[in-house]
């Protein structure tokens, strides 16, 4: 009797785990008691996203800004794990190895992340959602094992600079410690005081195919298959220590703390099917647009980028890749228009949400 009982659980779990929905939008947070936590943001009242995106055409005060950045309450999530198997009270080393979602979730969770499914339900209810206080947003990605970034992928910002295309993409690697949460400051330092640019991005999250398998010498046509979701990049530049003060390469110039922020969700795959499909981003300084066009815009689309970087090289889940910005960074602006203490800033990615991060300079 008992192995039947045992053998309805794991069938009960199993069906639960094949036919399990992805959520669309995750923010990491902090609680009211200092404890991270992983939601779904909830919309403010009257307001269809939790993230508005506003067009380039838009009149955006600074409230409007400031509302933006203003995420209450989250639902607490499951992840395949908690949600469709510990809940049914099935042991984990009794899933049947077939179970891709078990595998790739198996994975994931080695390198910090997680599946996540529906809002947790109250206990003992099986529609009673579990809201919790959002006190501070966090980086969607807690430690990314590396970040890789590519210059140059915009066909606006190749005219403006007037450089010729490379034959690959222009990729480069920056500190994991220069993450930044979405709304906290930017920081400029001494050393690159007067010469910090901006550059709103489409951050890619490497994770593993449906099979869990590492990212490591995929096609193009493969390559979208390892994303495990996409998140809003401003990518901080000391345009000096980009030329004869970084000796030439760039990735010093990207990598003092607090030049990288992340954020504010990162969204999942089915949210984004296609990444070049116009997906719009833009970026105001104090309210003014400096950066507005669409990811259809790219030289190399993401799923080549991606292919590009894991020939010969493991792509760790957890990974983030800086696909490259559009034009209308300020260095090439005349005069050239650089960060200044106070200055705000709100960098926009169509679908994914806003980052909001002020300039201070040391």
């Amino acid at each position: 009797t008992m192995q039947i009982v045992r053998a309805k659980m794991i069938s009960r779990s199993m069906s639960v785990v094949s036919s399990c929905t992805i959520a669309r939008s995750v923010i990491r947070f902090l609680d009211d008691f200092g404890i991270v936590r992983y939601g779904q943001p909830i919309p403010r009242s009257g307001v269809g996203d939790a993230f508005p995106y506003r067009a380039q055409q838009s009149s955006v005060s600074p409230a409007d800004l400031q509302r933006d950045r203003g995420v209450e309450f989250a639902y607490l999530l499951e992840d395949v794990d908690d949600g469709n198997i510990k809940r049914h009270g099935v042991p984990p080393d009794t899933m049947p190895h077939t179970s891709a979602p078990q595998q790739k979730a198996a994975v994931l969770r080695r390198f910090g992340l997680h599946v996540w499914t529906r809002p947790q339900r109250a206990w003992g209810t099986s529609d009673s959602l579990v809201p919790i206080r959002v006190r501070k947003l966090l980086t969607p990605v807690p430690t990314p094992p590396a970040i890789w970034a590519v210059g140059v992928n915009y066909k606006g910002q190749l005219a403006e600079m007037g450089v010729e295309r490379s034959k690959n993409p222009l990729a480069f690697m920056q500190n994991p410690a220069a993450a930044q949460n979405p709304f906290d400051p930017v920081v400029i330092p001494p050393v690159a005081a007067g010469e910090c640019d901006f550059e709103v991005e489409l951050a890619v999250v490497i994770g593993v195919d449906s099979h869990g398998r590492l990212c490591k010498d995929v096609s193009p046509d493969a390559a979208l298959d390892y994303v495990h979701g996409y998140t809003v990049a401003n990518d901080i530049g000391a345009r000096r220590w980009q030329g004869r003060k970084g000796g030439g390469q760039w990735s010093r110039a990207k990598s003092f703390d607090s030049f990288l922020p992340l954020g504010p969700a990162i969204v999942s795959p089915a949210a984004i099917p296609d990444p070049q499909q116009n997906v719009r981003l833009s970026l105001r300084v104090n309210g003014t647009v400096m950066q507005d066009a669409p990811t259809s815009d790219m030289l190399f689309p993401v799923k080549d980028i991606i292919a590009f970087l894991s020939q010969g090289t493991t792509l760790l889940p957890g990974t983030v890749i800086l696909t490259g910005t559009p034009a209308g960074v300020g260095f090439v602006r005349n005069p050239p228009v650089y960060l200044r203490a106070g200055d705000e800033m709100c960098a926009q990615v169509e679908g994914i949400g806003c980052l909001f991060n002020t300039v201070i300079e040391k």
